[in-house]
């Protein structure tokens, strides 16, 4: 199951895998509710604020909610009930800080054997010289997944 901002991206989220596609209202539906009816076993959550702190409050029991996005907010706006009544786990993602020989293994097995399918349709690359239109269309919310800058 997927949960995205943009309902026109529903047969693009199955395409890569969603067996439903729901919306951000969905998601975030009753969230003012200490906790929510369980509906994810584990959640990647690039947004933050009230979408974050909703995907915790309806993991099921036992789940993991990882956390490497914080556009929505950098508040979390939640009670300690789902970590203490239902275990779930809340794990930061950061690669900034990650140490170097750690970040080139895993560098090693994306481009391998986790290889991602799909990946064409959710990066784009683009020269320094279309950086400032793309930029635009980031701000805008015209763009799908990541955009990788070439330098060379």
């Amino acid at each position: 199951m997927a949960g995205t901002g943009t309902a026109t991206e529903a047969a693009f989220l199955a395409k890569l895998g969603a067996t439903e596609v729901i919306t951000r209202a969905e998601v975030t539906a009753g969230s003012e509710r200490p906790m929510l009816k369980e509906r994810w076993a584990g959640v990647v959550d690039v947004v933050g604020g009230e979408t974050l702190a909703a995907a915790i409050k309806s993991t099921r029991y036992g789940g993991v909610v990882t956390c490497c996005g914080l556009v929505g907010s950098i508040e979390l706006p939640l009670n300690v009930y789902p970590f203490i009544l239902r275990g779930v786990s809340l794990i930061g993602v950061d690669s900034v800080n990650c140490p170097a020989d750690t970040r080139m293994k895993v560098w090693q097995k994306l481009s391998g054997e986790w290889k991602p399918e799909h990946l064409e349709d959710v990066v784009t690359e683009v020269v320094p010289e279309g950086l400032e239109e793309k930029i635009q269309a980031i701000l805008q919310g015209g763009v799908r997944g990541r955009v990788i800058v070439k330098l060379a």
